[in-house]
């Protein structure tokens, strides 16, 4: 499988698999390893050197957020590779980092949380500002047995986020492309599908085959996926991890489109006070609010070609949503194991940061009109 700048390949061996990976991108010479503290940095740092190269190994965190991040954009000398192994720190930290181009990046996640290694997008959060940056390139290995052992909610969160993404995606051609209804919504149907294949009895498996199914037929995004912006406000706010509120976040974000969109005011609606709730969000999370919304272009922009075409398509555009099996995803999520992780998120906060977030990030398709119309202040009074 290839996307833009990232490569990604199915392994079934292992850390001896990503060792000989290592040795031919490396040509057998010194390899820079981020990883965490742990039997799976052990286990990487062990098979590379049994491979015949030298490791110099950077546990991650080591540092604040803002000091890691300065730190990576300087690596040691001498190095031939980079690799990240582990959970959703080191990987997102490989990604951050600046390297030389001819130093080649593989990325071999050990737990589900840390899927996002198959994107190009980084998700490392200083304590004031989103990530903007990008992976100038890298290769990712995937293990699904390796996978499948760990805990299944990060991985439903994953798949969630993607459905979203292709939600939001089939929406802008919708609007912006033109195009038409049938086309627009084919593939977010076919990929809401794949998810009928997830039994309960067999979940873990079963759902790390729909994601790596899921990342073949999916190409590479072009903005922050609304889910994942809203999981990483959350992760600022209760000063959690991000995978943690994934699902949560892709989960509101669907009940809303599926549950909403149908009601949404045909008449024109003035859009709510943007830089108030930009203020809002900014004191919520720690960060200024010229950092959540750099262009400062008025929140309004485009809003009356959104009122016009959403009122046109939004029959068409429900009946691909309510193809994805939110109930069987929650069920699924809701009986999963739960693990010792990030503070939990109750409604009430979700819902806060779901209408401040609608202000404050371009990244949310429909959310602009959605959170145009008001329709969502309501439900915060309640709780």
């Amino acid at each position: 499988m290839e996307k833009e700048n990232v490569k990604i390949s199915v392994i079934r061996e292992g850390y001896r698999s990503l060792a000989k990976e290592v040795r031919e991108a490396s040509h057998g010479g010194r390899v820079l390893l981020y990883t965490e503290e742990g039997m799976a940095g052990d286990d990487a740092a062990a098979a590379i050197s049994f491979e015949g190269m030298a490791v110099t190994r950077r546990n991650i965190p080591e540092k604040g957020a803002d000091e890691l991040f300065a730190e990576l954009q300087k690596p040691p000398e001498g190095i031939m590779a980079a690799v990240a192994v582990g959970g959703v720190t080191p990987i997102e930290a490989a990604k951050a980092a600046r390297l030389p181009s001819a130093i080649p990046k593989i990325l071999f996640p050990t737990q589900s949380a840390a899927l996002s290694a198959a994107d190009d997008r980084s998700y490392l959060s200083t304590k004031g500002s989103l990530p903007v940056g990008r992976s100038m390139g890298h290769v990712t290995l995937l293990d699904p047995a390796l996978l499948a052992a760990s805990p299944l909610r990060p991985l439903l969160g994953y798949i969630a986020a993607t459905l979203l993404e292709e939600a939001d995606e089939a929406y802008e051609k919708l609007l912006l492309e033109k195009e038409s209804p049938a086309q627009a919504l084919r593939t977010l149907k076919e990929k809401a599908a794949l998810l009928t294949d997830v039994r309960e009895e067999n979940a873990s498996a079963d759902a790390v085959n729909a994601a790596l199914t899921l990342l073949k037929l999916s190409p590479s995004a072009t903005g922050v996926g609304s889910a994942h912006t809203l999981s990483l406000l959350a992760a600022k706010c209760k000063a959690g991890s991000f995978p943690d509120y994934l699902f949560p976040a892709a989960y509101a974000l669907l009940i809303l489109y599926q549950g909403y969109l149908g009601a949404l005011p045909l008449e024109h609606c003035p859009p709510p006070d943007r830089a108030e709730n930009l203020r809002l969000l900014g004191a919520k999370c720690g960060m200024e609010p010229s950092l959540l919304s750099p262009s400062q272009k008025p929140y309004a922009e485009g809003y009356d070609d959104r009122w016009r075409l959403t009122a046109e398509y939004r029959e068409d555009f429900l009946e691909a949503l309510r193809a994805i099996p939110l109930s069987h995803l929650s069920r699924l999520y809701r009986r999963a194991a739960k693990e010792d992780a990030s503070p939990a998120l109750t409604a009430s906060e979700l819902l806060t940061l779901l209408s401040l977030t609608g202000e404050a990030i371009s990244g949310y398709p429909l959310i602009k009109h959605i959170k145009m119309t008001g329709l969502i202040e309501p439900f915060l009074k309640c709780g």
